[in-house]
């Protein structure tokens, strides 16, 4: 098992999480997740909650939400698939 098995948990788990899953992660509700969302796009990546877009979806990486809650740092998707 290599340590981002490790950090993401049970492969049982999905890598991307819908905005509405990504709230219940947060306990918060999912107009405010929703408004994180738009912030997170509006601000370049530097603030709100980190989303990925596909077409009209919005998608939330684990390993992003994880760094959110456990660092308290929003990451730069973009920075992150650069790094790649």
């Amino acid at each position: 098992m290599t340590t981002l098995d490790m950090a993401l948990g049970p492969s049982d788990e999905p890598a991307l999480l819908t905005i509405t899953e990504a709230a219940g992660e947060l306990r918060i509700g999912r107009t405010l997740a929703y408004q994180m969302a738009r912030q997170y796009l509006a601000t370049d990546e530097r603030e709100g909650l980190p989303v990925l877009r596909f077409g009209t979806n919005l998608r939330v990486p684990r390993w992003a939400l994880l760094e959110l809650v456990h660092c308290g740092r929003v990451v730069s998707l973009r920075d992150a698939a650069s790094r790649s």
